[in-house]
């Protein structure tokens, strides 16, 4: 089985090459897709519909990640060369606040429930000193900071246990933090190196690792239920949860690896680019935009 390409979108390139994460925001209209694009310091509206680039939200300086709750209308942006985040009304792209939080913010997480938003800082000297801040939405301000054990990668929200999850690169752990408490709960082995891209889903934690696997736990206990080994180092990682697939982002040699969450294997490769290292997931047309920074285009794929 492998994705099938169905187009290119066009992207204004920047003064350098360089994407990041990116979301979809759903409504009743359609799905857009917003861009982390790190090397134009701003972030790019993708139509996912008509397949074609709309416009750009300026002013967010080394942007790293995006991260949207289409239900709470809310676009959020790390804003890593400015230590801030950007709090958007998504539906008209309002641009509501600039909140500043620790040095080089780069993983998000939302908390619906209290309308908080964690953000993980990478330090500075970069991985030293690394904290969460976590940011009350409505009041528009920092209400809590926790030191982490290392550098973090991404987050997730699980309402199922109203925690936060977070990777950390070196140890190579996830941390559980309760949201309501705004403390970290436990930390949980991953036995590979380098945590990096994150998904939780039925129970179960999915961390991309640096040591080229996909590591498969228990979300409860922190068991490992499977490993499964990959062509390279990945990055992002998506979840269509009618498909039962997580699609990975692999930079080098530039590839889609496709798993099978329920039978818990590899379906196949599809090759991008090299150094198309993240992507996004449109989960209405079960679309998997990779980014690719050497031709500033997103390559489109289909997943039936």
């Amino acid at each position: 089985m492998a994705l099938v390409r169905s187009g290119f979108v066009e992207i204004p390139p920047g003064a350098r090459p360089g994407f990041d994460h990116a979301d979809v925001y759903l409504d009743g209209q359609g799905s857009r897709l917003y861009l982390a694009h790190t090397g134009a310091d701003r972030v790019d509206v993708i139509d996912c519909s008509a397949g074609v680039y709309l416009r750009s939200l300026p002013d967010h300086p080394g942007v790293a990640g995006v991260l949207i709750d289409s239900s709470a209308d809310l676009l959020f942006t790390s804003d890593r060369g400015a230590d801030r985040v950007g709090i958007y009304q998504c539906s008209d792209e309002t641009l509501m606040a600039r909140v500043d939080v620790g040095a080089h913010p780069n993983g998000l997480a939302f908390d619906p429930v209290r309308g908080r938003l964690f953000c993980f800082n990478l330090g500075e000297p970069l991985g030293r000193d690394c904290t969460a801040s976590v940011v009350d939405i409505g009041r528009r301000q920092v209400v809590a900071t926790l030191g982490l054990t290392g550098r973090p990668r991404w987050a997730a929200y699980d309402p199922a246990t109203d925690q936060v999850y977070v990777n950390i690169a070196d140890p190579a752990q996830i941390l559980a933090i309760d949201a309501g408490m705004a403390v970290i709960e436990r930390a949980i082995d991953v036995p590979a190196a380098g945590p990096h891209g994150l998904w939780v889903h039925d129970g179960r934690l999915f961390c991309a690792a640096d040591g080229a696997a996909l590591v498969v736990l228990d979300r409860d206990s922190g068991a490992v239920e499977t490993t499964m080994h990959l062509p390279g180092v990945p990055d992002v990682i998506m979840h269509d949860a009618a498909l039962g697939h997580l699609y990975i982002a692999i930079g080098d040699p530039g590839v889609i690896c496709v798993a099978d969450t329920t039978r818990m294997c590899l379906l196949g490769t599809t090759p991008t680019e090299p150094g198309a290292h993240t992507l996004a997931l449109d989960p209405r047309q079960h679309a998997v935009y990779a980014f690719l920074p050497t031709t500033s285009r997103a390559a489109v794929y289909l997943d039936r």
